[in-house]
């Protein structure tokens, strides 16, 4: 009887070593085949060496996270097996290469299988140590127990362009991996998954869903300059242009980027610009002066590890001061945050239907584990967010003026238009089942399907969660909150910073500021289901 509802499988290794472009053959063919996928890239911020991993989640239904633990690792050096080893469930499997002479002392006596095979030795009977990761990828298909044949034709298909040698000689690291695990098992039964069948659903991650939102929203024109983690959308961007009769601008910084979408804007077109926080903090000025002129452009802001470069390739939710209070003078705009990397897709549509509505920027926040992770999702609607461009002018244009009723009468405008957002928009996904909550706990982007896991636990040992997931930051929708934080006994934030940014925007607007309180987490990491659960347990 089938009791595994998804697996966490993982290699690691150096930098520069394949992991990654091994792990996407793993999902895209998993993908194809109808299983439910969350991947997950940690790397270091160089462009070769260093430790990184490529974790996959594979599951018969959607998940939301990446989930903890791993059943079946791939070690291509000893730093994976002692740094993610300890991640191994009971019953799971680690295979590491025999030539780093792996040290599996710690796992003595545990339910973890440890496998030293010969990995390197394998890849260079094929003339190279570059197929390592072919070899650990037949050595992964045979623990899984999947068809050979769809990942062979993957192999062949991604090799195409090279010479038929090169093809035939990862053909066969890749048998020769499989059969020497085949060989090891023998008749060695594994839980893994079935196949549960085609669906209609795509995989990309969550700045390709972006990058496809925009180009939906009907936007032609875009101007960024390349930062970790935000430039796959303007790289996405460019690699479609052509069939779209687009316009990208590589610019020589943010602030030329912000200024040249800005001019895009004015020239009535749906402009933007992609950064992480040190760009955003450049676009400052030129954000005063994109809602003092009422233009409407968006900006997408990846947010990452900081201050300054930080940790430039980890997750962070640090960005929401800078995001609502950066610009100078009475900045009047509009900051939004997606809850998934489907949502990346529909909510940047809807963000520039509500910067042309309300005439003013749009800062558009998921996080970097949304922009630079994968995700199945349900293939996306192109119907389901209808373009709206807001009262377009037809009369002609002002002219500067500095009287102080005039400014006073703008300033005012501006804010005052701003009132009806939250109505207009729907400012927080509800996960609300409760009349009266134990708790409330609310996150912003991708703390949700952690929070979601850790929600459904306290509903099998009846402890009554709710859950909300904002999406509008700005202006903060205080009216629409209050009645679920009435609703509960206590209310925790969520969030990746340590400065409690998200918290201290409920201190500011909310009543009862008393039953606030929060989870701060800063480390790199994303949220688990545990790390959640226990923090909330805490407030109980």
């Amino acid at each position: 009887m089938q009791k595994r509802k998804d697996f966490i499988w993982k290699m690691g290794g150096q930098q520069g070593e394949g992991i990654e472009s091994c792990g996407e053959i793993m999902a895209t063919i998993l993908a194809k085949e109808g299983y439910s996928l969350y991947s997950q890239r940690l790397f270091a911020s160089r462009i070769k060496g260093g430790h990184t991993t490529f974790a996959l989640r594979v599951a018969l239904e959607q998940v939301m996270s990446i989930g903890e633990g791993v059943d079946f690792l791939l070690a291509l050096d000893q730093e994976t097996v002692d740094m993610h080893g300890v991640e191994v469930r009971d019953g799971g499997y680690i295979i590491c290469d025999s030539k780093v002479k792996p040290d599996f002392s710690k796992f003595e006596g545990s339910k973890v299988n440890c496998l030293s095979l010969p990995i390197s030795e394998t890849a260079m009977k094929q003339g190279s140590l570059l197929m390592r990761n072919i070899v650990a990828l037949g050595m992964s298909v045979a623990l899984l127990g999947f068809d050979t044949k769809m990942f062979k034709d993957a192999i062949a298909a991604k090799f195409a362009k090279k010479s038929q040698e090169i093809v035939d000689k990862n053909l066969a690291a890749f048998d020769d991996g499989h059969s020497l695990v085949m060989e090891k098992l023998g008749d060695v039964e594994i839980d893994t998954l079935p196949a549960p069948g085609k669906k209609d659903q795509m995989f990309l991650l969550g700045n390709e869903a972006c990058a496809l939102g925009a180009i939906a929203a009907g936007s032609r024109f875009m101007a960024s300059y390349p930062i970790t983690p935000a430039s796959e959308v303007m790289e996405y961007m460019i690699k479609n242009m052509d069939k779209l009769g687009a316009t990208i601008v590589q610019t020589e910084d943010e602030i030329a980027a912000c200024m040249t979408a800005m001019g895009g804007v004015y020239a009535g077109v749906r402009g933007f610009t992609c950064t992480s926080g040190p760009g955003l903090s450049l676009m400052a000025e030129s954000l005063s002066m994109a809602s003092m002129a009422e233009l409407p452009m968006v900006v997408i802001d990846v947010q990452r590890s900081g201050p300054s470069t930080g940790m430039a390739t980890k997750v962070e939710q640090s960005d929401i001061d800078a995001a609502c209070y950066n610009a100078h003078g009475d900045y009047a705009g509009i900051v939004i945050s997606p809850t998934s990397i489907e949502e990346c897709f529909y909510e940047i549509q809807k963000a520039f239907n509500l910067a042309e509505m309300y005439q003013c920027p749009v800062i558009f926040m998921p996080d970097l584990q949304q922009g630079l992770n994968k995700q199945s999702v349900p293939t996306f609607d192109l119907n389901r967010v209808p373009i709206n461009r807001g009262k377009m002018m037809k009369e002609a244009e002002g002219k500067p003026a500095e009287a102080p009723t005039m400014h006073v009468a703008q300033t005012d405008k501006r804010f005052r238009k701003l009132e009806t957002v939250a109505d207009n928009y729907e400012p927080f996904l509800n996960n609300a089942k409760y009349d009266e909550a134990d708790v409330l706990v609310v996150g912003m982007a991708s703390s949700r399907g952690a929070i979601e896991e850790a929600v459904a636990e306290f509903d099998q040992e009846g402890v009554k969660v709710n859950h909300l997931q904002l999406r509008l930051i700005k202006p903060f929708p205080a009216k629409q909150l209050q009645p679920f934080m009435d609703a509960a006994k206590k209310v925790f934030i969520v969030e990746h910073n340590a400065t409690g940014q998200l918290t201290n925007l409920f201190k500011i607007n909310m009543h009862k500021k008393s039953k606030i309180s929060s989870c701060l987490k800063y480390d790199g990491n994303p949220f688990t289901k545990s790390y959640v659960k226990n923090a909330i347990k805490e407030v109980l």
